[in-house]
């Protein structure tokens, strides 16, 4: 007996349902040059192959050009010949890697023309009437008349126009008021319109704007100038931007080469260091030690200053003769 399990199953079915779904292809023709056909498949991580017929009664033709992402094919150009192809029925097959095929065929693809912006756009203002005139060219192989074009300001985007030339014109416009144009087109009802506009084109500046990119080229260029300034007075050493000595040379000079000598370090000239020198002399004076004898009684010591005096000038006082101090030698100086 055998046994089927109901996940496998059911995972088995989702897979078969999602594989025969019918694929979802969009196609459009890009400013009358080439048909871009894009797919949606519902397995990512398989390539398709795609082929195409613009007439019902013509063989598929394979895909000459596809388009890739990551890897895998999810787009196709088709050469456009003639602009007048648009208007016929246009036949798509998708198959897939597993031999599913998915067929879809448009009518007409006259209503899936978009154009490629406009470009080259040029705002003049003209000083005397005050008017601001708007020009740009077409990259459209279609008539001039086959053409209609919207012109939008950015820094008011509910003012939109639309126009049937290559210019537009603005009356009594200020000066000094900001305007950024853009313009997209489209073609025109009388040549089967089309339900797709360009891309907006890239902006133009007019008014204010256009000073304010030259205030920015202006301090661009003083930040450049003021670069070279400071360069210039580095390399010239100015006072503003003084250097900081290393004293690390004169130091080993004064140990190695002078032996210490700060003098012949910083090289004191003769006349300065004479005038240093003391220019004058001091007299000496001798110290005189008075030491008293035992016999006589205490005397009072001569003060510093008193002795100071009395060595500075000589006594005129004799000093008594010494007395005789025992009998005999008084008995002897009497008989002599």
């Amino acid at each position: 007996m055998t046994y089927i399990h109901t996940s496998k199953l059911y995972f088995g079915l989702l897979f078969l349902i999602l594989s025969f779904q019918q694929c979802c292809v969009q196609c459009k023709i890009i400013n009358l040059e080439y048909v871009e056909c894009f797919w949606h498949p519902n397995i990512p991580t398989m390539n398709y192959t795609f082929s195409s017929a613009l007439f019902s009664n013509c063989a598929l033709n394979y895909c000459p050009e596809y388009i890739m992402e990551h890897s895998y094919t999810v787009g196709c150009r088709i050469p456009l010949k003639n602009p007048d192809q648009r208007f016929t029925p246009f036949s798509t097959n998708v198959s897939t890697e597993r031999n599913h095929t998915f067929a879809k065929t448009f009518n007409s693809i006259k209503r899936k023309v978009q154009l490629n912006p406009p470009y080259n756009l040029s705002v003049v203002w003209n000083k005397q009437d005050g008017t601001l005139s708007l020009q740009w060219n077409s990259s459209s192989p279609l008539p001039k008349n086959c053409e209609v074009y919207m012109v939008r300001n950015q820094k008011d985007t509910r003012q939109s126009s639309n126009v049937t030339g290559t210019s537009y014109s603005l009356s009594q416009v200020s000066q000094n008021k900001p305007y950024v144009f853009q313009v997209r087109s489209t073609v025109a009802d009388v040549c089967s319109a089309s339900d797709l506009w360009s891309d907006w084109s890239v902006p133009v500046e007019s008014g204010t704007g256009r000073w304010q990119w030259l205030y920015v080229v202006l301090s661009v260029l003083l930040l450049f100038l003021l670069g070279l300034m400071l360069c210039y007075c580095e390399r010239k050493k100015i006072i503003l931007l003084p250097v900081v000595p290393d004293p690390s040379k004169n130091l080993q000079d004064l140990f190695h080469k002078h032996d210490g000598n700060v003098e012949s370090w910083v090289h004191i000239s003769r006349e300065l260091k004479e005038a240093f020198e003391p220019d004058y002399t001091e007299p000496s004076c001798d110290v005189c030690e008075v030491t008293p004898s035992c016999d006589a009684g205490l005397t009072p010591v001569a003060s510093p200053a008193s002795q100071t005096d009395n060595c500075d000038e000589p006594s005129t006082e004799k000093e008594p003769a010494d007395e005789p101090s025992t009998e005999e030698e008084r008995a002897g100086q009497q008989s002599s």
